[in-house]
């Protein structure tokens, strides 16, 4: 890829605090450093998605957001793990559009057939039952957490260790994050002894913009060619 494409971030959780604005932005841009990012998020939304009242609250603004924001970026990631709007939005506009936990549902797959999903809502995100089906074989909501911004305080941070473990006691080859809000909190590392690979959801959501970035400019490749 000769050119530097953009890849716009859209937040669905609503922040003044620019360190947490940005947390996905600076995991990706470490990781795929071939992509130019800009970080947006939706309003009013101070407490993210964590029930279907907050998603469906949430989904007209994303598109609001997403609809504006098309023509100055090359691709779109919804930054949360329920996809919000996405398959709306994949087939509303011209670019690749991307959610979190389609992507991380599917890559979790690559490491075993026994997946463990640790969420913030009573049940998983649909793309993960969808993809994953008989596949799961436990899911956790830590102890204390009722939205995505008590996952980075100490007692929300203690919460998802316990979770992760009782997830491996269980048998799971691997686990998959089902709330993005476990990226900002950085539990990727708290869980780094664990034993077992674990897909991060902001890392696995870029993972998948790569691809279709990648695919994207080998077909305007091939129409330059054949012209």
């Amino acid at each position: 890829m000769n050119k530097k494409y953009k890849i716009g971030i859209l937040r669905v959780l609503t922040t003044e605090d620019s360190k947490i604005l940005m947390a996905h932005q600076k995991i990706l841009e470490n990781l795929f450093l071939e992509f130019e990012y800009e970080t947006k998020c939706i309003p009013d939304q101070y407490e993210g998605i964590h029930d279907e009242e907050t998603y469906n609250v949430a989904f007209p603004k994303i598109i609001d957001l997403a609809s504006k924001w098309e023509n100055d970026i090359d691709g779109l990631i919804v930054s949360c793990a329920g996809d919000p709007a996405v398959r709306h939005l994949q087939d509303m506009l011209s670019i690749p559009v991307v959610g979190a936990g389609i992507s991380a549902a599917s890559l979790s797959l690559n490491y075993g057939e026994k997946v463990g999903i640790i969420g913030i809502e009573e049940y998983p995100p649909p793309a993960y039952e969808d993809i994953l089906g008989n596949r799961i074989i436990g899911y956790e909501l830590p102890e204390g957490i009722e939205n995505t911004n008590d996952l980075q305080t100490e007692k929300g941070k203690a919460s998802i260790v316990e979770s992760a473990m009782r997830l491996k006691g269980k048998g799971c080859d691997v686990i998959a994050f089902a709330c993005t809000g476990l990226s900002t909190a950085n539990a990727v590392d708290m869980l780094k002894d664990i034993g077992i690979p674990v897909v991060d959801a902001v890392v696995a959501e870029g993972t998948i913009m790569k691809y279709k970035i990648t695919e994207k400019s080998m077909r305007e490749r091939i129409c330059v060619q054949n012209r």
